[in-house]
């Protein structure tokens, strides 16, 4: 009987090395950007990862090793994608039959516990031939997490460079924002409430702006997540966005109130530890003319994230 224990514990020590599951996700800055742009976010790299090893020992026996990769300081990600429509807050920025392709990088630290600085940069160019359009944008932000909740302040700026605007100056802007989302466990799934508020701080429409300083945005959103294997997700989202002078109506009028509403489902697969794609589809419906955007919108997308 002790031989037959030893050899089922010893069976059981010897089994091969054993990777524990790897825990996906965006950079803060990144989920911001997502956010702007009423996009899905969608599955990254890992944020942490542990590794199990077992080894021969000296003794009758095995002898069981645990090695824990560090928690890195810093983080690089690099993602590219296609949308069908550039839907932006709610508005069909480029027209029915015009998406883009897209393509976004950065980097992370963090330099002390709970806190991380991101800083990135996105480039999107028109799948359409018939309507030319380049966007560039840069940003930074500061995440800071209180057990479930995280806190983020953040600078976007985004340049056209072949868009003019009065006094042939390149249309660009600069936006603050500030989010909150907090982070909760239901069962297996994941669900985050979060809000996040853009406010424009100029340039003026007389001096390249797209509109007024002071303009601002707020949208409300749950994100959820389930997994549903190792590799695979599914995360369904919800928001509804409220306009302050930022869009305006086909008849050229601006408002404050409710802007869309908007749900999209999500399904990232996890490729390899740092490569993973995500696929989507989304629906918006406004109720104010939003200028070039239909009462009911479809559209779809997908992503390739990578990690390191």
């Amino acid at each position: 009987m002790k031989k037959l224990l030893a050899l089922i514990a010893s069976s059981l020590l010897a089994a091969p090395l054993v990777q524990a599951q790897v825990e996906t996700g965006t950079t803060s800055g990144q989920m911001a950007m997502d956010r702007a742009r009423s996009a899905p976010i969608s599955a990254g790299g890992p944020t942490t990862e542990a590794t199990v090893t077992v080894v021969d020992g000296k003794s009758m026996g095995k002898e069981v090793i645990v090695i824990e990769e560090e928690e890195k300081w810093w983080s690089v990600n690099v993602s590219t994608g296609w949308d069908s429509l550039y839907m932006f807050r709610g508005a069909n920025l480029l027209g029915n039959g015009r998406g883009i392709y897209w393509v976004g990088a950065d980097v992370g630290i963090t330099p002390w516990e709970n806190g991380a600085f991101t800083a990135g940069v996105w480039y999107a160019t028109s799948t359409s031939s018939s309507r030319e359009y380049n966007e560039l944008d840069v940003f930074l932000d500061y995440t800071h997490s209180f057990g479930p909740l995280d806190a983020s302040f953040g600078w976007i700026y985004y340049f056209y460079p072949n868009n003019f605007g009065l006094g042939g100056a390149n249309i660009n802007q600069n936006e603050l924002y500030w989010a909150l989302a907090y982070n909760l466990e239901v069962g297996p799934v994941a669900i985050t409430p979060n809000a996040t508020y853009f406010l424009n701080v100029g340039p003026d429409v007389n001096n390249g702006g797209w509109t007024k300083p002071g303009a601002s945005y707020l949208l409300l959103q749950i994100d959820a997540s389930a997994s549903l294997t190792d590799w695979l997700a599914l995360e369904p989202w919800v928001a509804y966005g409220l306009n302050f002078g930022f869009n305006s109506r086909n008849n050229g009028t601006f408002w404050n109130g409710g802007n869309n509403f908007e749900l999209g489902l999500a399904l990232p697969f996890q490729i390899t530890s740092w490569f993973g794609v995500s696929p989507y589809v989304a629906y918006s419906y406004q109720w104010e003319d939003i200028v070039g955007t239909d009462e009911n919108t479809w559209w779809a997308g997908v992503s390739a994230n990578f990690s390191f």
